[in-house]
């Protein structure tokens, strides 16, 4: 699987009153081709709405931007992965990056500073074994319409969505977040709605 590991950051004394600078450096923003696609945590990506990508900060991490070109700042919630081009440290979406005054330019130098870290972080890639979390495959698909009509069923379920893209470029979907005591009526609920032969895994990260 395309699964990349966090092993390390950084401890943060969290204070809104006076936010820790994490890091400094070039910030772009994305949209085009990547609207209404899956992000990296699952989501759907719209670029009217405050978003970001960073490239280990934890899915639901909010970040406030400061451009140093003109003092706006922006705070964004973590939800996908990147920027992988040069050294640019954070992705914006077009909202964020309009709240900035950046959209025009495409990059500015800014800071970034941690105003809050989730304490389950809503991503496959970092462990949730103290909550003993399972998640349920309900599908595997080689389309990205055919995962999002899925996707949008479990959402429409009241289910945490979650999606996953294998080396071989199968999305599977899962309904996630779900404790034992939780697993059997998240079961009857998914074969309801015509979902069968689904398979429970622990919502861990996979460490093979």
């Amino acid at each position: 699987m395309m699964i990349l590991l966090i092993t390390l950051l950084p401890i943060f004394t969290l204070s809104a009153e006076a936010p820790i600078i994490y890091q400094q450096g070039i910030a772009s923003w994305y949209a085009g081709e990547f609207q209404g696609r899956l992000t990296a945590n699952g989501e759907i990506f719209d670029t009217n709405k405050i978003s970001a990508a960073h490239k280990v900060l934890p899915f639901g991490t909010i970040v406030r931007v400061t451009n140093l070109t003109n003092d706006l700042q922006v705070d964004v919630r973590i939800n996908d992965r990147g920027p992988y081009v040069g050294e640019r440290i954070i992705d914006l979406s077009k909202a964020a990056a309009a709240k900035i005054d950046m959209v025009k330019r495409g990059i500015s130098n800014v800071t970034l500073e941690i105003i809050y870290l989730p304490e389950i972080p809503e991503s496959a890639y970092d462990r949730a074994e103290d909550a003993e979390y399972i998640k349920i495959q309900v599908g595997a698909f080689s389309t990205v319409v055919s995962a999002l009509k899925v996707y949008e069923q479990l959402q429409a379920l009241e289910l945490k969505a979650y999606a996953e893209v294998t080396e071989n470029r199968l999305i599977r979907i899962y309904a996630r977040w779900i404790t034992q005591e939780e697993a059997s009526q998240v079961r009857i609920i998914l074969e309801e709605a015509g979902f069968t032969g689904t398979i429970a895994f622990p919502d861990v990260t996979d460490l093979s």
